[in-house]
């Protein structure tokens, strides 16, 4: 069959790979699209580990079992992954994937929402609290802003460095304010639209914009951090840190089980309450491109199709 590869120098191609076969606790799946996002890049350079190359990347997608049933899939088992035409995936890795929401869709609601969904479950967002959603244009970013007004948010704000993009946001009432980030002051530019401090954080891209982003929040806050885009530490005083918390948080380690129930909760966001996240669709014959365009920051889900 025909996948991506990665080799032992990090460059990326499509090659002939041997066929998957389907294992004890484990599903061939027909792969329809695939999903990449920035853990796939993190994974291809070590972040996570030694890796064995050379390797198929991308863990989650959308597909069909040798049954016909569509479904969503969310982690791969090496060597195989899911840019690939197959791939192999553990059993409980395998969920529904509703007819009526799009491959890109169910793929952009899965890992990343359930990036934006956990923590701000966690953080428990009081009715009319006020909440920053810190590298609000990506998907998660974006999810995040949807997802807060739904857990009782009184108030959204945006950051990011794409004015462009944080417009978008706001003109679409995902957010209720926005702030640019990059312009040589983020904690003036954060504290200005924070009116009197953020209760909660969903920070997505650490590094300083987050140390920006704890200085803008009143007593009692608490700031989620998930990615580490813009840096792989923060550097805060104790006086940044007084009567606030700060907790960094981890989805894709949870239990399949835990992560599945969080994926029904986004589904039903959308299928019901309108949820949606902005994607970009590449074919397959163009996977490096897409690969490309992941190292990029994109704007949105990044999603390969067949």
């Amino acid at each position: 069959m025909r996948a991506a590869l990665i080799d032992s120098d990090g460059c990326f191609a499509l090659a002939d790979h041997p066929e998957p076969a389907a294992q004890p606790g484990c599903r061939v799946i027909e792969v329809a699209a695939a999903g990449i996002g920035p853990t796939d890049l993190m994974r291809a350079k070590g972040f996570f580990g030694p890796i064995s190359a050379p390797y198929v990347p991308g863990g989650e997608g959308v597909g069909r079992l040798d049954d016909g049933r569509r479904v969503y899939f969310g982690h791969s088992r090496a060597p195989f992954g899911a840019i690939a035409e197959r791939t192999l995936v553990a059993e409980e890795e395998i969920w529904p994937a509703p007819d009526g929401l799009s491959d890109d869709q169910l793929i952009a609601l899965a890992i990343s929402g359930t990036g934006a969904l956990i923590p701000l479950e966690e953080a428990r967002i009081a009715r009319g609290e006020s909440v920053l959603i810190l590298g609000a244009t990506g998907p998660v970013g974006q999810i995040g802003a949807q997802v807060a007004r739904l857990l009782g948010a009184g108030r959204v704000v945006a950051a990011a460095r794409s004015r462009e993009r944080l417009e978008a946001m706001q003109a679409a009432g995902h957010a209720d304010a926005i702030a640019l980030l990059g312009e040589g002051d983020d904690d003036a530019a954060l504290k200005a639209v924070s009116q009197g401090g953020y209760d909660v954080v969903l920070d997505i891209i650490y590094g300083p914009p987050a140390e920006a982003a704890m200085r803008a929040t009143r007593p009692g806050a608490r700031m989620m951090s998930i990615g580490v885009q813009a840096g792989p530490t923060v550097t805060l005083s104790l006086r940044d840190l007084v009567f606030r918390s700060h907790i960094g948080v981890g989805t894709g380690q949870r239990p399949a089980s835990e992560r599945r129930a969080a994926y029904d909760r986004l589904i039903d966001m959308a299928m019901t309450q309108g949820l949606t996240v902005d994607t970009c669709r590449y074919a397959f014959a163009d996977a490096a491109d897409a690969w490309a365009a992941q190292a990029g920051s994109p704007h949105g889900k990044i999603v390969i199709t067949r």
